[in-house]
């Protein structure tokens, strides 16, 4: 009971109860998009500049990412970048409007 009241809570606060790290949620839209409307904690990491294969290089690599832009196009060339730098655990949420649907049913357990 305990283990599972913990993992609910884990749960609840946004992390993951998996062996690997911590969920990360990643807005690769523009900073502009992302200052408007984004999900609570998310990371702000535009996927168009030039700079985000080194910036997301310094991100933890055990962590688990939910990867989300506008439309799910983006997030989805994000998530080829990263593969091909070595991060094992991405998920493609879409657009911010799926990804806050996903949320709402993690946060209800379905």
């Amino acid at each position: 009971m305990k283990n599972n009241l913990f993992g609910l809570i884990l749960i609840c606060l946004g992390l993951s109860t998996f062996a690997y790290g911590k969920t990360v949620y990643l807005d690769v839209r523009t900073q502009k998009e992302y200052e408007q409307e984004h999900i609570p904690q998310a990371i702000n990491i535009d996927v168009l500049k030039s700079s985000f294969k080194s910036e997301v290089a310094k991100l933890n690599h055990d962590d688990d990412y939910k990867v989300y832009c506008r439309s799910g196009k983006r997030s989805a060339q994000a998530i080829s970048i990263m593969k091909d730098s070595g991060f094992k655990h991405l998920e493609n949420l879409g657009g911010l409007e799926d990804a806050k649907k996903y949320l709402n049913k993690a946060s209800l357990g379905k």
